[in-house]
């Protein structure tokens, strides 16, 4: 059965299937739908066209099983889905998280509070992302990946978890993706290849490629990308200028 508040300001046009919570203070627009097994928390904004708690399919010629089960959706108190929005199965969405248009959380995600997540951005399956962090427009957030607290991951970067590059029928198995810790920023169109850690406190400038760990508070640069100077003389280096 559903369990909707009172207070709760719900669309006709949305659909709310069996299974769903929604807390006080929500306000969920047009055409919305919300799937089983899903919580939407307290004073949450879920825009139009938003769909959350959906289960992925396979063509049937995908190396990749999906459950056919609805698993526990949370949408957090105060976050804000705009237009668009598709959240899967099993994500965890913590508080005043802002969700841009049209930007897509594969299943079984896991994301803190306080966070920005701009439009056009996809995050696919089991990857955990911290709070206090910022992703740019049109960016992609591979599988399996984990991103810290406190990261500024500009506009269209890219990542990948693959190094078969979907030749292996048993790639999934070892699907490795980036490891970014706390404080990273990484400049626009820049590219992190499976498995490397980027450092804490470091900085990846904008078309880079990452095809190797990135130690602690380090600047790298370049195809591929080459360790320029330690983060101190990067700070004074901008201070100075």
């Amino acid at each position: 059965m559903k369990n909707i508040s009172k207070s709760a300001q719900i669309s006709k046009t949305a659909v709310l299937y069996e299974g769903v919570t929604v807390e006080d203070d929500v306000i969920i627009h047009d055409y919305v739908v919300i799937y089983p097994n899903t919580t939407i928390k307290k004073g949450a904004e879920i825009f139009d066209h938003c769909t959350i708690g959906k289960i992925p399919k396979s063509p049937g010629c995908s190396a990749r099983n999906y459950a056919d089960t609805y698993e526990v959706t949370e949408i957090g108190s105060n976050s804000i889905l705009c237009p668009g929005v598709i959240v899967y199965t099993g994500v965890i969405i913590g508080q005043n998280n802002l969700l841009g248009d049209n930007c897509s959380i594969r299943e079984e995600c896991s994301i803190g509070d306080f966070n920005i997540i701009s439009r056009c951005v996809t995050v696919n399956d089991h990857t955990t992302i911290g709070s206090h962090t910022k992703i740019m427009e049109n960016t992609h957030i591979t599988g399996y990946m984990t991103i810290g607290n406190h990261v500024f991951i500009s506009v269209m970067v890219s990542s990948a978890n693959d190094n078969s590059m979907g030749r292996d029928d048993n790639a999934t198995e070892a699907l490795k993706g980036p490891v970014i810790e706390d404080y990273v920023t990484i400049g626009e169109n820049a590219s992190l290849l499976p498995g490397v850690k980027v450092g804490k406190n470091s900085m990846v400038g904008a078309c880079a490629l990452v095809t190797k760990d990135v130690p602690q508070n380090k600047v790298v640069m370049g195809i591929p990308a080459r360790i320029i100077r330690d983060i101190w003389f990067a700070i004074t280096y901008q201070c100075l200028s």
